[in-house]
């Protein structure tokens, strides 16, 4: 599920880096205030020194991420953008993705984009929809349920390095769809470096073995956190980012085309990672017996365990069936009405959450699944980082700000779309190594509505899903993910290793996220 971030993503950082984003950043924003813009409004130029402010911030670290996503609700309401809407009840769409309410009975009048406006955007659909998804998780690993699962699927992957390898990747790759990135490797390493031990013959265990176990775990939660929309926040984003241009997404079409990407690049991870690997018969044989080893620890399926599971298939099942459900909401409950797929979405979301609180735990358990002190573990921060991109974005967007980086972009037309989406690709994953990924994709919000507009042969889905999937692809640093730094910190894998092995997965990766742009992204969302 969701990449949790690493304590130092949501809180100010306190080194040389942050100290001077701090100062740089308004610094930055009064140049761009200064400088002369042709061809852009004063608001839209407000908005772009807004953009660059919480880029600095962002990047730099210089207060918590949350905090300066915090700023669109200040500073939006003082610029002052001007958007005409309709009269009391009506909606009228300034573009094709952002629409306002009118408060008056006049037909039509303008106003300025205001605060209630900008909370509409803290509590997104999507945002809702993830509340309900961390319930989930936190759930599943509450009662140990990730935990059963990850065992299971390596303790069938067999005795073979190769196969014990793949049962990592597998594991790794299917909870991390469902829980948080860092929540897969934690619950995962510890495993990985029992195993590389339980393989040390005369005990020095291979060094190779125990690197590439650790890896395999940090890269398949990576990679396994692209298949659903709850996998991580950059695919969230990407929802929302879609919906501001008119495009609704339900969770079983990202599914269609998310884990495509999963299975593609589950396989290029063990490729990359198995080379080389030789392990003593009598090694593999301990190694597979520490595995099962853990697993008989865990006992029999609880009661808890059980319920969650079935909270679970429930609820997935009806994640990938809900344009199906929606229909039959449409045409049975609401007389022949419409409700977006996207929108149902979110309310088996909180019908899931809800279940977790009423269910009884059993067993010897005297309470239900989920008590409140569970959902105060909810990282309430990436939520508010949902908010602000999205404000900053339509601000962008109402304020002239993204017609005018349009027009500027306006050469990138005469190259072939490929090549466009693959440079997008490249910029986002160099940025996301070293930065936040949920803060790159939003930060980059404005500059692919841009890039879409100026490419029309293709829909905005064919540059936005790839860029929020390769702000996932922190593969080369420790700093990219929580989950390379969890690997890192075992000091079983030399950073130089992790940069050979992670920009081979990258480069991958950006091969097969080019080729989801050109084809899979518009055949199932659209194109033009």
């Amino acid at each position: 599920m969701s990449e949790t971030p690493a304590p130092s993503e949501l809180s100010a950082g306190q080194g040389r880096t942050a100290q001077i984003g701090l100062l740089l950043g308004p610094v930055l924003a009064l140049v761009i205030l200064a400088l002369p813009i042709a061809g852009l409004a004063w608001e839209g130029r407000l908005v772009l020194a807004l953009l660059v402010l919480m880029g600095t911030w962002w990047v730099t670290e210089a207060i918590p991420l949350a905090a300066t996503a915090l700023l669109p609700i200040i500073a939006i309401p003082l610029i002052g953008v001007e958007v005409t809407v309709g009269g009391r009840g009506q909606l009228v769409c300034a573009t094709d993705g952002v629409c306002l309410q009118g408060f008056s009975e006049a037909p039509a009048f303008v106003r300025t984009l205001g605060l209630g406006d900008l909370g509409a955007y803290y509590s997104n659909p999507v945002v809702l929809l993830y509340i309900g998804g961390f319930l989930l998780g936190i759930a599943i690993e509450r009662w140990g349920l990730s935990t059963r699962i990850a065992y299971g699927l390596v303790a069938r992957g067999g005795a073979r390095p190769g196969l014990m390898l793949a049962g990592f990747i597998a594991a790794a790759g299917f909870i991390s769809m469902w829980i948080s990135n860092t929540s897969t490797s934690l619950i995962l390493t510890p495993l990985a470096l029992s195993v590389a031990a339980g393989s040390a013959i005369g005990g020095r265990e291979d060094p190779k073995f125990a690197a590439a176990l650790v890896l395999a775990v940090a890269y398949a939660a990576t990679v396994g956190g692209l298949a659903t929309p709850i996998g991580t926040p950059p695919n969230g984003i990407a929802l929302t980012q879609l919906r501001q241009q008119g495009v609704e997404v339900s969770f079983g079409q990202w599914m269609a085309i998310g884990v495509p990407v999963v299975l593609v690049l589950l396989p290029v991870a063990w490729v990359i990672l198995s080379r080389g690997l030789k392990v003593d018969a009598k090694g593999a044989a301990g190694a597979q017996a520490r595995v099962r080893d853990e697993l008989a620890k865990l006992g029999p399926l609880s009661a808890p365990e059980a319920r969650v599971a079935m909270i679970f298939f429930l609820i997935a099942g009806l994640w990938m069936i809900s344009t199906l459900v929606a229909d039959w909401i449409g045409a049975v409950l609401l007389d022949g009405g419409r409700i977006d797929g996207g929108h149902v979405d979110t309310i088996i979301s909180t019908i899931g959450a809800l279940l977790l609180f009423i269910v009884p735990a059993g067993g010897r358990e005297r309470r239900p699944l989920l008590v409140w002190a569970d959902a105060q573990k909810i990282p309430w921060g990436i939520l508010l980082l949902f908010g602000g991109g999205l404000a900053l974005a339509a601000a962008a967007d109402l304020s002239g700000l993204s017609p005018w980086l349009a027009g500027g972009l306006t050469g990138l037309s005469d190259l072939h779309p490929a090549i466009v989406i693959f440079l997008i690709g490249l910029l986002v994953i160099i940025i996301t190594e070293f930065a936040s990924n949920i803060a790159t994709i939003s930060l980059m919000g404005p500059v692919l509505f841009s890039v879409a507009s100026s490419n029309p042969s293709l829909g905005a889905a064919s540059f936005i899903v790839p860029a929020a999937m390769a702000a996932s692809m922190g593969f080369a640093m420790p700093v990219g993910s929580a989950s390379n730094a969890i690997a890192y910190g075992t000091g079983k894998v030399r950073q130089a290793d992790m940069i050979r092995r992670g920009l081979l997965m990258n480069l991958c990766a950006l091969i097969v996220l080019t080729i989801v742009g050109m084809t899979l992204a518009p055949m199932v969302l659209g194109a033009g």
